[in-house]
């Protein structure tokens, strides 16, 4: 999960760690920031601030290509060497099938084990830090960030585009009038924090929506970003006040979340 630290709202930047609502206002107040290391000239962070946060934001186009990356900046310098090492390039994914396929030759599993050794002695770190590293750069380069996406040849094609999609309609914007109205589908809307049982989205209504991750269909949690924005459909109110979502297209049935859900497990004694 990352923000992009020139772009985003200041709510979207209170949900990076180690960020107070006082230094989110400093940040914003910076803008444009070239750099992640841009961060420590903001007073009141401090090398451990940035060492909580640097991961979790992005900056794209800036002279540190590593920037807009999932690597931490304290491994930038074994990064580099990885890359190259690995003939990985950043802005082409054919370079990552190339290893694969380079790999399958001999046993991806053995290549990587011979350069994560060579990798952990040279840069004084261990085995588990290389690995983790690699597989941040994998990830990075297979799987470009969809916020750089500017609509017209876009390549973003997966069910949670937004394409199609529309703002909630102002009439809709209570509650009690969206609850009798579920389910209201392919509507926008903004991701507003990643957890492990799914993803906070705001649709334009009172409180933000759920999407379970039992209702995102085929995509991944993994692939979805703090700030993206998204196709969702709302399936249900509650009482309190909770609202359900999924994603658009999957067309999942409204729900009726004050329904109470039968007991599960044997019977207590």
């Amino acid at each position: 999960v990352g923000v992009d630290i020139n772009t985003c709202s200041t709510e979207i930047l209170e949900k990076v760690p180690s960020l107070t609502p006082s230094l989110c206002a400093k940040i914003v107040k910076a803008r444009p920031m070239k750099m992640r290391n841009d961060l420590l000239n903001i007073t009141g962070i401090g090398p451990k601030t940035f060492e909580s946060c640097a991961a979790f934001v992005r900056i794209h186009e800036g002279p540190e290509p590593l920037d807009a990356t999932l690597v931490h900046p304290e491994s930038y310098d074994l990064a580099r060497w990885l890359l190259k090492k690995l003939k990985l390039e950043l802005d082409n994914p054919e370079s990552v099938d190339t290893v694969l396929v380079d790999a399958s030759k001999n046993s991806q599993e053995g290549i990587r084990s011979g350069v994560s050794k060579k990798a952990a002695k040279l840069f004084n770190c261990t085995e588990d830090r290389v690995h983790t590293v690699i597989e941040h750069l994998l990830v990075s380069i297979t799987r470009p960030d969809p916020r750089l996406d500017k609509g017209g040849s876009s390549t973003i094609n997966n069910i949670e585009s937004p394409c199609g999609c529309s703002a909630i309609a102002s009439n809709l914007s209570s509650l009690d009038t969206l609850r009798q109205a579920c389910p209201v589908r392919n509507i926008k809307a903004t991701i507003r924090n990643v957890v492990d049982f799914g993803a906070f989205v705001d649709f334009g209504g009172e409180n933000d929506g759920l999407l379970h991750r039992t209702k995102t269909g085929s995509t991944s949690l993994q692939t979805l970003l703090v700030g993206q924005e998204i196709g969702i459909d709302i399936l249900g109110v509650s009482n309190s006040k909770k609202v359900s979502v999924g994603l658009a297209g999957l067309n999942l049935p409204a729900e009726n979340l004050d329904t109470k859900r039968p007991a599960t497990g044997g019977t207590r004694r």
